[in-house]
């Protein structure tokens, strides 16, 4: 397993087959449209830089990362009390199923702290659901604290109404 910092499209692919499989699955099972799904990924690619974790010569785990200025639901809280311009944003967070458990997330994030630009970025930003239980561990572990939330509202996977998810905002400041 290692972890490579990617900006070229190279892995494009897996990583969108990534994001659809872990937002269309299990917990967090939620209709997930395909065409907006390749939108967000190549804006977040455009805009930002991502770690992988590549296991041989298989995509394991991504971390997409990008200003914090990408995210268009960013609560007040946030907005009014930091530089949004020396934010940085951890988009995406994604395992592949087989494999989590096993601290990729870990080293993902590790890496992230150690190559983030800190004369652009003075603190980092990451947003989960408060249902993924393993996840919030994980950010809060590496030093990510809650700062605020928000809900979101999302199409079934079956497409048969809404469902509200209550999202986490964590924050960390950069050294």
């Amino acid at each position: 397993m290692h972890i490579i910092q990617s900006q070229n499209s190279k892995y494009r692919n897996e990583i969108i087959a990534l994001y659809m499989d872990a937002f269309s699955s299990g917990l967090s099972k939620q209709h997930i449209d395909h065409e907006e799904t390749i939108l967000y990924i190549d804006a977040i690619l455009l805009q930002g830089f991502t770690l992988l974790a590549i296991n041989n010569d298989s995509l394991a785990g991504a971390l997409l990362a990008c200003p914090l200025k990408f995210d268009k639901s960013l609560p007040d809280e946030i907005s009014q009390n930091f530089t949004i311009a020396k934010c940085v944003y951890v988009a995406e967070m994604m395992v592949v199923e087989n494999a989590r458990g096993q601290g990729i997330g870990k080293q993902l994030l590790d890496q992230f702290f150690s190559s983030v630009d800190k004369t652009l970025y003075s603190d980092a930003f990451i947003r989960v659901w408060d249902q993924n239980i393993p996840a919030l561990s994980l950010y809060q572990k590496v030093g990510f604290e809650p700062i605020a939330s928000i809900d979101q509202t999302k199409i079934k996977a079956d497409g048969s109404g809404t469902l509200v998810m209550h999202k986490i905002y964590l924050h960390k400041k950069l050294q």
